[in-house]
This record gives structure tokens, C-alpha cells and sequence, in this order.
């Protein structure tokens, strides 16, 4: 084995690492932002439209009455 190749190997487990680790973090914050929708649709209700201030942003929700509903951010107040 050259010294090439132990580098290659090394460099190659350290992408494979990373790649791990970034697709845990990607499938927890993917079941965070599925619960959180979830949770939204619930409170939501049908034919809404507000807004809504979160960390002193402003946003306006609005829902349909099939469950799908937009958050966009909007210039404040």
C-alpha cells in the first residue's frame, strides 16, 4: 500500500463520516418539520388568513379547506 492510497482511504472514510452524519441530522429535521406540519394543519382550522409574529418577524398564514395552508414572511407591521 502507498501513501497515495492510505490517503485516499482516509479522505474516503472521512466523506463517508460526513455523509452519515449529515443524513441523520437531514432525517431528524425532516421528522421535526413533518410534526411540525402536522401540528399546524391541526390548530389551523379551514379559510384562514391572519398574520402571525414569531422571533419580532411578521408572517401571513393562510388554509384552504383541503388542509394545505402557506407561511410567507411580509414586511412588518
Amino acid at each position: 500500500m502507498t501513501v497515495m492510497d492510505i490517503e485516499k482511504r482516509v479522505g474516503l472514510s472521512l466523506a463517508v463520516g460526513r455523509y452519515l452524519r449529515s443524513a441523520d441530522r437531514f432525517n431528524e429535521a425532516s421528522r421535526e418539520f413533518t410534526g411540525a406540519c402536522k401540528s399546524l394543519r391541526r390548530r389551523l382550522g379551514s379559510d384562514q388568513r391572519f398574520v402571525v409574529q414569531v422571533d419580532f418577524r411578521h408572517y401571513l398564514v393562510t388554509s384552504d379547506r383541503d388542509g394545505n395552508f402557506d407561511v410567507e414572511p411580509i414586511q412588518s407591521l
